[in-house]
């Protein structure tokens, strides 16, 4: 779920070769009116993550930012090369009256996806309120993929 790309682009304008995949086409359209505008080369795919495939040991970092799909969880797994990353950022569950759970990491709920990956970075912590949002959970994760699976 890139969105308009952002992490990507920084990682293309860095030597990455970047595929972003996100539900809206208008903003992958965006995305790539930046990139050509910064002559920086990016692909981009309509895709719904909620039926998710990609291709087995094909990616070497994964992104996942403020999006939660769980069915996307064990795809990524796969589709990292052994000794790849994982950088997943998303939000947790604080309250169990919450009216969408679905969007929202129960509490060590990421940590556990990961389990048998290394893990170089974990996190959850509380957002603060601010002008647009409530107090939020959040969790953090960068992980790496054992050479041998």
């Amino acid at each position: 779920a890139s969105g308009m790309a952002i992490n990507g682009l920084f990682l293309a304008q860095h030597g990455l070769k970047v595929f972003a995949l996100d539900i809206s086409e208008y903003a992958l359209n965006m995305a790539m009116k930046h990139a050509r505008s910064e002559d920086t080369i990016l692909a981009a795919a309509v895709y719904d993550l909620s039926n998710p495939w990609l291709p087995a040991g094909y990616f070497d970092v994964i992104l996942n930012f403020h999006f939660l799909e769980r069915a996307a969880v064990p795809v990524y797994r796969q589709a990292l090369t052994p000794g790849g990353l994982i950088f997943f950022d998303t939000y947790v569950r604080l309250d169990v009256r919450e009216d969408t759970p679905i969007y929202y990491l129960e509490p060590g709920e990421l940590l556990n996806s990961f389990e048998g990956f290394e893990i170089i970075h974990y996190a959850e912590d509380i957002l603060p309120q601010s002008e647009s949002h409530g107090e939020r959970g959040i969790a953090q994760l960068v992980a790496r993929k054992p050479e041998q699976s």
